[in-house]
């Protein structure tokens, strides 16, 4: 099963990266955010490719699971139960604006007074967002304590997870509500997969993973 997840993984991970450059930044305000919903043709595909990915990404991540060996199969297991958690919280906020948001733009246009209860039902949201966001960091952080032990892995994808992990947990604290540094963790560790779904997917037999 290594080839076949690591081939999600990596369709998954690209179809994230091409669905977060095509996603405009919201002015987290509830007039402007439905204004710009509503004035954004490709915001519910946009939303869909996000969630799709998302979906891929949790379990095609089990490809790296599956492709290690001895001790760094209980840190990688553990990882990853985190990693698949905090990837679902964050889909809530993506399912959120796929379906509801776009409801609330199309009511805010009709001229239907739904500010309110789109900012306080989104606020929920986010919030799953920003736990997820979080849980994605901490997995980074154990991704890379783990992997780190293995002599054939690339020192600079270890550097990436750590990455995804300081600097997630930066973003992830500090950013406001909503803001897409809140999800810091989940781009770079985008990149993390990108690369370790390569080497699984190219590397020799789709097992062995080479330096």
């Amino acid at each position: 099963m290594t080839r076949p997840l690591a081939l999600l993984l990596l369709a998954g991970s690209l179809m994230l990266l091409a669905a977060t450059a095509l996603h405009p930044i919201l002015p987290l305000t509830a007039a402007g955010d439905l204004e710009l919903i509503q004035g954004t043709p490709r915001w519910r595909m946009v939303h869909l490719g996000l969630l799709y990915a998302t979906g891929m990404i949790i379990a095609g991540i089990w490809a790296r699971w599956s492709a290690a060996e001895g001790p760094e199969r209980a840190g990688l297991g553990t990882a990853f139960g985190v990693f698949g958690i905090g990837q679902a919280l964050n889909a809530v906020n993506i399912a959120f604006m796929t379906g509801a948001g776009t409801h609330f733009a199309t009511l805010a246009h009709a001229g239907v007074d739904v500010a309110a209860t789109y900012e306080a039902t989104h606020m929920a949201a986010i919030m799953c967002g920003r736990l997820g966001g979080f849980l994605v960091a901490v997995s980074a952080g154990l991704v890379a304590a783990t992997t780190g032990t293995r002599r054939d892995e690339p020192r600079w994808l270890v550097g990436v997870a750590w990455l995804a992990c300081g600097a997630g947990l930066a973003g992830n604290l500090f950013a406001p509500p909503g803001h897409p540094l809140m999800l810091t963790s989940v781009g770079v560790m985008a990149v993390w997969q990108v690369a370790t779904a390569g080497r699984l997917v190219f590397g020799r037999g789709g097992h062995r993973m080479e330096a």
